[in-house]
């Protein structure tokens, strides 16, 4: 389970509800499938400028939506 998974099966918030959390701040919400994806861990490659939406709408910080291994994985590509 992901950070990000935890963190709204903790709220008890629904990934369609978060695309609508990121809605109300800026004009560009993140889409669903992305939010689907990070939570699967399917995409761990994203814009800081997705995360930061996610973070906004969560009141977090990147730490409490990202973890080692993220960047462990990334490494390792390059």
């Amino acid at each position: 389970m992901s950070k990000l998974q935890k963190i709204l099966k903790d709220r008890r918030i629904s990934q369609t509800e978060l695309v609508e959390m990121t809605n109300q701040f800026c004009n560009v919400p993140v889409p669903r499938y992305t939010i689907n994806k990070i939570c699967k861990g399917n995409r761990i490659n994203y814009s800081v400028v997705t995360l930061m939406k996610i973070c906004r709408a969560l009141e977090v910080t990147p730490n409490e939506i990202l973890s080692k291994s993220d960047y462990d994985h990334l490494f390792k590509k390059y």
